[in-house]
């Protein structure tokens, strides 16, 4: 019966789902400390010309305070080291050091824009030279994923495609892409394989009919959206196994998954190299594939008889 004015007691906290909970950690953590270049942009026209002078070689090439020293910064700009010192004190950092561990983490976050400089260093290099580098590069990326495989953790991934009733993939940014890949190579042998969210959709309006049965395939690579990691805070409390490819910095998502693979990507030049993480997506998608034709499935015959019959194809 309904009491007028009775006071509703807040949910215990023992109740709250872990969406609630991910949520609530975040208003708690500290923000992201602001960009070098968004501190300086925000007070650029009050600085003195030979601040400015400083101010403009940084925003050329901000990777470069990850690795010089305020000596030789002060030395490109042509300006002494107690302007360099005082400077970034005005930008409110307490030392030039606190300044450049921000661009080392802009660094190994994947930022472009503090990777830039790995291209311009192939500048001037022949053109010849660039494309023998590049493809050692690449080859020793492709060999350092495969080296990482685990077969154990390989063969249950497969297992578990194989079987799912459904298997959902997510995939932002340029982790969309390898996403997509999946799809593309998964639902020519089996059914129910679908990329979230569809244009236009939110991942709720799938999730809420996910679980244990089903298998979620989560592509985090660097520079991953928020949206991942309460992706598979989603997941995990609704017990969908999780498949995590990620690079070799998997993240907080990592630790929801129950498989989680790991691919090496880092670039020679400016973007990060996505053969390791193309070829071990190939492999698994193959694997899966042999696993269904050992089962007898004929779902790869039923689409070939009706591309025929469609005239999809040339």
């Amino acid at each position: 019966m309904h009491v007028r004015g009775a006071h509703i007691a807040p949910r215990p906290a023992h109740l709250l789902t872990s969406i609630e909970m991910a949520k609530a950690q975040t208003k708690q953590e500290k923000r992201a400390p602001q960009s070098i270049e968004s501190r300086i942009a925000e007070c650029y026209d009050e600085l003195s010309e030979i601040d400015q002078r400083l101010a403009d070689v940084i925003l050329s090439a901000p990777g470069q305070l990850a690795m010089q020293t305020a000596t030789e910064l002060a030395a490109t700009a042509q300006v002494s080291k107690a302007t360099t010192t005082r400077f970034f004190q005005k930008l409110g950092y307490a030392s030039y050091d606190d300044a450049r561990a921000i661009a080392r983490a802009a660094q190994v976050g994947g930022s472009p824009l503090y990777l830039q400089d790995r291209g311009r260093k192939n500048a001037s290099t022949k053109l010849d030279d660039v494309i023998q580098a590049h493809l050692q590069h690449e080859v020793e990326n492709l060999a350092s994923t495969y080296r990482s495989l685990d077969t154990r953790v390989l063969s249950e991934v497969v297992e578990a495609v194989a079987h799912a009733r459904r298997v959902v993939i997510i995939g932002y940014r340029h982790s969309h892409t390898v996403a997509t890949m999946i799809r593309r190579e998964l639902i020519q042998v089996r059914s129910d394989v679908v990329l979230l969210p569809a244009p236009g959709d939110t991942l709720g309006e799938y999730l809420g009919d996910l679980s244990a049965k089903d298998v979620a395939i989560v592509v985090g690579l660097r520079r991953r959206v928020p949206a991942v990691g309460l992706a598979a805070t989603a997941l995990a409390e609704a017990g969908v196994p999780i498949v995590y490819m990620s690079d070799v910095i998997a993240g907080k998502p990592a630790r929801l998954a129950r498989w989680v693979i790991r691919c090496h990507t880092d670039g020679l030049m400016l973007f990060d190299s996505n053969v390791g993480m193309t070829a071990v997506v190939n492999l698994i998608c193959s694997l899966v594939a042999e696993r269904l034709l050992e089962r007898g499935t004929n779902h790869l015959q039923r689409v070939e008889i009706l591309h025929e019959s469609l005239r999809e194809f040339e």
